[in-house]
């Protein structure tokens, strides 16, 4: 992890540290992306969202991925390392059109606004039918505008199964064969709770590493994280010794 911009990294994971997981996710994002206005972030679909988080990931902790996903059939813990580059874009966002049952439907890409609006108390019962209905550009029957709370069950359905197509880069999967019992499965891999798990992570070693060398011989915490890393990992090794 590099010296430059731990404090900053820190703030970052300070006012996520609360946060429920898509706020967390646009608090990354606004760290990955700072040239890019804020409120526009959460407008982002999912899959550019993704990939700018998985391109700042690479940036803090390097282009290797490691993990570890467990067999669905024998329960047998598999573990994972894979450059980043083996996730290249599978896609970009773009409206797709469902015709079916007499009906055309435009669908739009899943944004973390829409997300947003599923947490909030006034939500729909039924968030699956929700983000469908959030998602329709345009719907009509015989050329004539409808309104997407009057399309069919079956239709909205239907359109669920579509959603992912606006989209193909939204979702993440790995695709893995058990070394035990050799049933292939595919695992999903969540680019944002990763990130979040390894700042979660060097954020609790870098403020054990403050205490330490406070304790040691008084620095602020500001004099120790202009250290570059070598020289506080220098110091840390002659505190234990």
């Amino acid at each position: 992890m590099p010296g430059p911009g731990a404090a900053q990294l820190l703030e970052v994971w300070e006012r996520a540290l609360d946060q429920e997981p898509v706020r967390r996710a646009l608090t990354l994002l606004a760290a990955a992306c700072p040239q890019e206005p804020e409120g526009e972030l959460a407008g982002w679909p999912l899959g550019r969202r993704d990939a700018a988080l998985l391109a700042f990931r690479a940036e803090l902790f390097g282009p290797q991925l490691e993990a570890i996903a467990q067999c669905p059939g024998c329960g047998l813990e598999v573990e994972l390392s894979f450059p980043a580059g083996s996730l290249g874009p599978v896609g970009a966002a773009q409206p797709v059109t469902v015709r079916r049952d007499g009906f055309e439907v435009v669908l739009r890409a899943v944004t973390s606004n829409d997300l947003l609006s599923l947490e909030s108390a006034d939500a729909q019962p039924d968030a699956h039918t929700a983000l469908v209905h959030r998602c329709i550009a345009g719907a009509s029957a015989g050329g004539v505008a409808v309104e997407p709370a009057s399309l069919p069950a079956g239709m909205v359905a239907a359109l669920g199964e579509e959603l992912g197509r606006a989209d193909p880069a939204a979702t993440t999967e790995l695709a893995l064969e058990c070394p035990g019992c050799a049933r292939p499965w595919l695992a999903p891999l969540h680019i944002a709770s990763y990130l979040w798990a390894e700042l979660h992570h060097w954020a609790r070693r870098v403020l054990l590493d403050i205490h330490t060398l406070a304790h040691a011989y008084g620095w602020s915490e500001r004099d120790i994280l202009a250290l570059p890393p070598r020289r506080r990992q220098a110091y840390l090794e002659l505190v234990a010794t």
